[in-house]
């Protein structure tokens, strides 16, 4: 049997208590607590390394900072927490994913962990222009 491992959450929109999550993930966005910054989000990251937990869950979307700007960073105030960052694969080129991921790694000393977001909720989809009304567009005509 192998050992259990527990990550944490870092609530990169800001927030703390019972509003961690407001305005994301369908909840209705309220008084945030605490805003998002190096200084707080570092608090959690060197808290949940001294608890104990193997990484951080950094979730992705409109409402909150860019997970992989905000975990490089915290990457340099915690010691062995990993990051486990979400990112959809539709909205970023696959060469400059790799080459990100590659980075981190390198950088990090390997604390890179990816969770694949397929789809998100419509308002974000909307914000990063990953869902389409057009209709496809036909080949063009060959000239002779």
């Amino acid at each position: 049997m192998t050992d259990l491992k527990f990550h944490w959450f870092l609530p990169t929109n800001g927030g703390d208590g019972r509003q961690v999550v407001g305005g994301g993930h369908g909840t209705p966005a309220g008084a945030a607590g605490r805003p998002a910054s190096v200084a707080y989000l570092g608090q959690i990251a060197r808290s949940a390394e001294q608890l104990g937990f193997e990484a951080a869950l950094t979730p992705t979307g409109a409402w909150c900072e860019d997970a992989w700007i905000t975990t490089a960073m915290l990457a340099g105030v915690s010691e062995r927490l990993k990051f486990l960052v979400a990112f959809r694969p539709g909205l970023i080129a696959p060469f400059l994913a790799a080459q990100m991921a590659g980075t981190f790694q390198n950088l990090s000393g390997g604390r890179l962990l990816l969770n694949v977001v397929p789809a998100g909720r419509a308002t974000s989809s909307a914000c990063t222009a990953t869902t389409s009304t057009r209709t496809p567009a036909t080949p063009a005509a060959r000239s002779s």
